[in-house]
């Protein structure tokens, strides 16, 4: 004798337990196909890769510190252009006597000196004038620094306390040098070279002459 499924209908044996019709259709719909299991291996393989490629970490950490790099390099031209260094005071000096710049000549020195009360355009103008018949048309100014001594903090303390009582000034006096300059004038008909020594001061975060 046989039995019929009671899902589908098919004949079975009677000591049949499931049925050969039902089975062949389960395992069909539940057996994935051999392209899908080849995608699926090749993503895991892809995924394993990414994940576990050190390269991939060297090259994030030569990037970050390619960035780093740029970042310094930018802070120092920036600092270097507002700034300016301890020199700073004395390339304005010699540039706004050059060409009779007053503004330039100006930024060699604090504004609570008031240099600018009793040196005007005309001053500068007679400067150049006098350099110019004395050594011909076409001025030029150039330095060299041949050395440099650091001011004792000791030192800088007094110079704040001699700028707080004499200008009546709140200021930080936070470094200095002394500093040895060659300087050339030369124009069309002579020149002249001389040494002399200069004491640039670091007075709220910029540098300056306290002295003409």
């Amino acid at each position: 004798m046989s039995k019929k499924c009671e899902k589908c209908g098919a004949e079975m044996e009677d000591t049949a337990v499931d049925c050969p019709n039902c089975s062949k259709v389960e395992v069909k719909a539940e057996a994935p196909k051999k392209e899908e299991v080849k995608v699926e291996a090749k993503k895991a393989e892809v995924k394993t890769e990414k994940t576990s490629n050190p390269s991939n970490k060297k090259n994030l950490f030569i990037a970050i510190g390619a960035i780093a790099a740029v970042v310094i390099i930018l802070i120092a031209i920036l600092a270097s252009v507002l700034g300016g260094g301890y020199e700073a005071p004395i390339k304005n000096m010699f540039k706004g006597m050059q060409k009779a710049d007053l503004k330039t000549y100006l930024k060699a020195y604090p504004e609570f000196m008031g240099i600018s009360d009793y040196v005007d355009q005309d001053d500068m103008d007679e400067m150049l004038e006098s350099l110019e018949k004395e050594y011909g048309k076409n001025i030029k100014i150039s330095y060299k620094v041949l050395d440099k001594e650091k001011i004792e903090k000791d030192d800088l303390e007094k110079v704040q306390e001699k700028i707080e009582n004499y200008y009546d000034e709140k200021v930080k006096v936070t470094a200095g040098y002394k500093v040895e300059v060659k300087s050339t004038i030369k124009g069309k008909d002579d020149s002249e070279t001389d040494t002399s020594t200069m004491k640039v001061y670091k007075i709220d975060g910029k540098w300056y002459l306290l002295s003409m």
